[in-house]
């Protein structure tokens, strides 16, 4: 991420705070069944690197709020790490998504299995579901208000 501005961190701090409000008012951010409507924000790094910091500090702030509290943060981080990693290489953001999908369903389910025994296929398939739909519908929007109406030099221009 060359040349972080003001306006960058301005953005990362509104998509941070979007993403930390999006989870809080949900009753379906956190547990074995799934359906975190913030994780359209998680898709905003596909489009450009540079949100990296706001939805990695977004998840990290709003998994602070979990039943799990640190061990949910760790893996929520590091599935935005490994995920922000990958696409890095892959620039298809809806493999992006489906990878991010993918991470999600295995560590999570693999946290909530070892930390209160639920169900690990079960958890992974639900968090799996909730995940795919959320972003690809995600990676949809986000698509097409760039191709319209060029929304991250709106992001740019507000911050």
């Amino acid at each position: 991420m060359k040349n972080f501005n003001v306006r960058d961190l301005v953005g990362n701090a509104l998509v941070c705070a979007i993403y930390v409000v999006l989870t809080l008012i949900n009753p379906l951010s956190y547990g074995a069944v799934q359906f975190r409507f913030s994780e359209i924000m998680a898709v905003l790094p596909f489009f450009d690197r540079k949100y990296i910091p706001g939805v990695t500090i977004g998840v990290l702030l709003a998994n602070l709020f979990s039943q799990l509290g640190i061990v949910d943060v760790l893996v929520g981080v590091g599935i935005c790490m490994i995920s922000y990693t990958i696409s890095y290489f892959v620039k298809n953001p809806y493999s992006n998504a489906v990878i991010y999908s993918i991470l999600c369903g295995i560590f999570v389910a693999s946290e909530l299995y070892f930390v209160v025994h639920a169900p690990l296929l079960i958890t992974g398939t639900s968090i799996l579901i909730g995940q795919l739909v959320v972003t690809i519908i995600g990676v949809v929007i986000f698509k097409r208000i760039s191709q319209k109406t060029s929304f991250f030099k709106k992001i740019d221009a507000t911050a």
